[in-house]
């Protein structure tokens, strides 16, 4: 079996707006074989620079562009051909935007190789440990308190037993996330879960003054108060800090996550699998994590392409916390798929058909198409 050629296709919805959802567009990949079988993948930036990455031809022996490498090659060779693919491109990469594009190809090559055997990933991963998962409503912070408290309301009503909240007028003044939270912790049942995303950091002092706060409301984590860079800011933070620190969605390969442990003291994780370096580089990540006991909860803003692939990972580790879910009204999110993921009593099902498990909606492809 012979890689033939690479397709990418940018989908983007027709109003983009500088806001913090990140599924307002994306890159949909999908890996040609000479024996009909087509790999499905998502790589989760900017899919202009995504596109132009795999698109790209040769420069010089460090710097080529992914798509030309692989063709003609076995694609259930994975591991290789990421090797290929890192080995070929670190004169521009080795993190970042690369990492980004090598994700949704790698994603692309495990959904191969899952056909070929015609087992879900999960098993060819060593098989999965559960055959669902428990969802978080992930959600975007509405304008105002009220509709804050109405949204949380909607998505516990809708089976949910946790929520996060990002974005949106978060971090401009934490006492004012602080005391929208002490309302949504008010205003639904007890047991359920709150998360809560910055999105955009905030200065140390904040970051501390915030965390303690929220312990109060048994906030179960914190994301992204700081910069993704601030290591030292982050050991600082997660060492005096009550409620428990999490990060890492815009971090790549294990490299950069062994800096986050290591330096920043995480002990919650969130690598995209379609951002981190793929299923290959997620699985080494988690083995990583796992020897320091750190907790392992990915952040997955993207397609059901993204959903199916996080699950099957997760649905392989010793611990499962939650799945993010992004619980917005997105068409990129509810109609990619001929069968859309759904959340059912606040859980996931794990797909269990070959590979991925999922099939794709030409007629959403074709709506949401987008050339520069």
């Amino acid at each position: 079996m012979k890689i033939t050629h690479i397709e990418t296709d940018i989908l983007r919805l027709p109003r983009v707006e500088v806001n913090g959802d990140g599924l307002q567009d994306t890159l949909l990949i999908r890996v040609h074989t000479d024996a009909g079988i087509v790999g499905i993948g998502e790589a989760h930036t900017v899919p202009t620079v995504l596109k132009a990455i795999i698109d790209a031809p040769v420069s010089q022996s460090t710097g080529q562009g992914l798509g030309q490498l692989l063709i003609g090659r076995d694609p259930r060779d994975i591991n290789a051909l990421w090797s290929l693919m890192y080995g070929c491109s670190t004169t521009y990469g080795r993190r970042g935007v690369v990492i980004q594009a090598i994700s949704g190809i790698d994603i692309a090559l495990w959904d191969i190789l899952g056909k070929v055997c015609g087992q879900p990933i999960h098993r060819l991963l060593g098989g999965a440990r559960r055959d669902r998962l428990r969802a978080y409503a992930s959600d975007l912070s509405p304008e105002t308190p009220d509709a804050i408290v109405a949204r949380a309301q909607s998505h516990v009503a809708k089976g949910y037993t946790a929520l996060k909240f990002g974005w949106g007028k978060l971090g401009a003044n934490v006492r004012d996330d602080a005391a929208f939270i002490a309302r949504v912790r008010g205003a639904i049942p007890e047991e359920t879960d709150i998360m809560l995303d910055m999105g955009t950091p905030v200065p140390l002092q904040d970051a501390l003054w915030l965390a303690d706060a929220l312990a109060e409301h048994r906030v179960s984590f914190l994301e992204e108060p700081l910069s993704p860079d601030d290591l030292d800011g982050f050991a600082a933070l997660t060492a005096r800090a009550r409620t428990p620190i999490a990060t890492g969605e815009k971090e790549t390969t294990r490299f950069g996550f062994r800096d986050l442990i290591e330096r920043g003291g995480l002990r919650i994780i969130q690598p995209d699998i379609a951002r981190c370096g793929g299923i290959t580089e997620a699985m080494r990540i988690i083995a990583f994590a796992e020897l320091r006991g750190v907790t392992v909860i990915p952040h997955c803003w993207a397609s059901d392409i993204l959903v199916s692939a996080t699950a099957q990972v997760l649905s392989t580790l010793p611990e499962a916390p939650w799945l993010e879910y992004n619980a917005t009204d997105n068409p990129l999110k509810r109609r990619l798929l001929t069968e859309p993921i759904a959340v059912t009593d606040g859980f996931v099902r794990v797909p269990e058909g070959p590979g991925l498990g999922i099939e794709l909606n030409e007629d959403t492809i074709a709506e949401f198409r987008w050339t520069p």
